[in-house]
């Protein structure tokens, strides 16, 4: 019997092994343009047009719904006025919270998160603004004067899920105007990141053109495709490690619930849903004809693709599996968190490894190295 290393010489051997793995990367690539796999731009294109977009009309509908109901609340306080209201900000902050997947262009050049989403929020500075009976404010003036942690989400959450809040709305002036000039605020702020993503700000050119290569000056596809990966492995870091391994306590400090952001509404495991949802639409499209990130990752490897599509719904059942509200169950049932802390240190790890490698991204080392704290 003739072995492969009794016909060809040793050198040509070791270098043949050498170029196997690079060979066929090659020859997969080459297989995966043949069958027609999409392109950078393509997918770009698809994910703004079929998702980004979108998801920001929502999120500007959603906020406008708001802001309506809160005039409506405090033109004639009612229990049932405050349920609609309250309802209306649980919609919104979906939405608000389904984009945070999609936090690049506008919403980063314009700062929006200080606007409309901080925490801590400073819920001692407004209820002392509340009491003044000489308060007076509006959005303008919250926009412009008023500090991150007494603007957005959270404020509006303190004003609208405190036990007395229709006899306050009732009994105070300063309460509803300062109610509607943070969903105004918000209103004003999310047409805007609407509008700079499919009209165009200051210099006239829609972002989504900018964004997807349709326009002169327009930004890279490779580097827009970075963009999005980035976005994806920062939101599952500060998920994995900024909240929830501090909320458990495995950092070493004993469980913190200041962690979590939010108050009175305890929408904690909804927002972690919310999270998910957007990070599952960037990652796989908006529907079976729609492109994602998937699009780009499988030609290269079918089984991170797979791995990841059911990480991501595996971490969103995990999320369905706590009983909540989130803060009680870090105390009173820790095992069905850290169940869902695993699945969600499951995403971290293929998306901050695998993903990243297979498409080329550069991200710092500390984004990159997986580990969770468990």
């Amino acid at each position: 019997m003739l072995f492969l290393n009794s016909l060809v010489p040793s050198k040509l051997l070791h270098a043949a092994v050498r170029l196997a793995p690079i060979l066929a990367a090659l020859l997969l690539a080459a297989a995966a343009c043949l069958g027609g796999a999409p392109s950078d731009k393509e997918v770009l294109i698809d994910l703004t047009d079929e998702v980004v977009a979108p998801a920001y009309r929502q999120l500007a509908g959603d906020s406008a719904e708001l802001d309506s109901k809160a005039t409506a609340l405090c033109s004639a306080p009612s229990e049932a006025a405050l349920e609609d209201t309250r309802q209306a900000w649980r919609s919104a902050r979906a939405s608000w919270l389904q984009t945070s997947a999609m936090s690049f262009g506008p919403v980063m050049d314009r700062r929006s998160e200080s606007l409309l989403d901080w925490s801590p929020t400073d819920t001692a500075a407004i209820d002392e603004s509340v009491a003044d009976t000489g308060f007076s404010t509006d959005a303008d003036q919250v926009r412009n004067s008023y500090s991150a942690s007494r603007r957005g989400f959270g404020s509006i959450e303190h004003l609208l899920f405190r036990d007395d809040a229709v006899a306050t709305v009732s009994g105070s002036l300063g309460y509803c105007q300062y109610l509607i000039a943070l969903t105004q605020l918000g209103r004003e702020e999310t047409e805007a990141i609407f509008a700079d993503w499919t009209e165009g700000g200051e210099l006239g050119t829609p972002y989504r053109d900018y964004f997807t290569d349709r326009a002169s000056l327009s930004l890279v596809s490779g580097d827009a495709v970075e963009e999005v990966v980035r976005t994806q492995v920062f939101l599952i870091r500060d998920i994995v490690h900024m909240r929830m391994a501090t909320a458990l306590g495995l950092r070493g400090d004993g469980t913190d619930l200041t962690a979590i952001p939010g108050n009175a509404a305890d929408n904690g495991l909804a927002d972690l849903r919310n999270e998910l949802i957007g990070m599952q639409r960037v990652y796989e499209g908006s529907g079976a004809d729609s492109l994602g990130i998937s699009d780009l990752v499988r030609p290269l490897s079918e089984e991170t693709d797979q791995r990841l599509r059911e990480q991501l719904a595996a971490a969103i059942k995990a999320v369905d599996d706590v009983d909540g509200p989130l803060r009680v169950a870090i105390e009173e049932r820790p095992e069905q968190v850290h169940a869902l802390y695993d699945r969600l240190a499951d995403i971290q790890l293929t998306l901050a490894t695998e993903v990243v490698s297979l498409l080329g991204v550069s991200v710092g080392f500390s984004d990159t190295d997986g580990d969770t704290l468990r």
